[in-house]
């Protein structure tokens, strides 16, 4: 019984974990490629799209934050 309840808690730790890993790559990716678009072209970005980007990413780090409380919880 002890060992499945050990098993869980590794699971539930190594799910939050990799949660965090895709949310890291994800949000660095976005703010590569936004960054890319933004360097290479000459064409402004209307003020909308920026905020919409923005708000998403801050929604994601959020999200995050959450998680990280959440892994330290756990240890």
């Amino acid at each position: 019984m002890a060992n499945r309840k050990q098993q869980r808690a590794y699971a539930a730790r190594r799910h939050i974990q990799t949660e965090i890993d895709r949310r890291l790559t994800r949000a660095a990716h976005i703010a590569f490629i936004m960054q890319s678009k933004l360097a290479q072209t000459q064409q402004h970005y209307s003020a909308d799209y920026c905020a919409a980007v923005f708000s998403y990413l801050a929604e994601d780090l959020l999200s995050l934050q959450d998680l990280v409380q959440q892994q330290n919880k756990l240890h």
